[in-house]
């Protein structure tokens, strides 16, 4: 857990209480958080901030965690120099399987993932990765969408 995180669920407790004693989301005080968690939030990683989606109940009615995503960060030199780009898709995947689960609505979803724009790295990774790879891929998979989606990046 990284320190700006920390601070984050403490700024989350402040809320609590003050929602607690009927405060107005207008008060002063309110908004001082409002404005330190702007700040904070701009600086944790996009799984911090599915930790704060999941788990936070008052910084949502103040402020939309959604709009913090950022890129998700594939180091792509590393990817290609140690041929990890099967691995690093799994990983990807279970990134997205994390934003479903916790968001709240099909919008959502979609909106987190636009804006960590997790179809570029995912075409990327799949432009780079052998047939035999992408076939492991699509065995691994129950899901029929999401063996066709594989299949449909096989090399000719």
């Amino acid at each position: 857990m990284s320190k700006e995180l920390i601070s984050i669920l403490k700024l989350e407790d402040k809320l609590g209480d003050l929602f607690e004693d009927n405060v107005e989301i207008s008060d002063l005080e309110a908004k001082k958080i409002s404005t330190k968690l702007l700040t904070l939030l701009k600086k944790i990683s996009n799984d911090e901030l599915l930790y704060l989606l999941d788990n936070a109940v008052y910084i949502h009615q103040v402020v939309d965690i959604t709009n913090f995503f950022k890129k998700y960060k594939i180091n792509k030199k590393e990817i290609q120099a140690n041929n990890t780009f099967k691995d690093v898709f799994r990983k990807l995947n279970l990134f997205v399987e994390r934003i479903r689960d916790i968001s709240l609505s099909e919008e959502e979803y979609m909106f987190i993932c636009n804006k960590c724009l997790i179809d570029d790295v995912a075409k990327y990774l799949l432009k780079n990765m052998s047939n035999e790879d992408i076939m492991e891929l699509s065995n691994e998979a129950d899901d029929w969408n999401y063996k066709l989606f594989l299949y449909e990046n096989l090399k000719s």
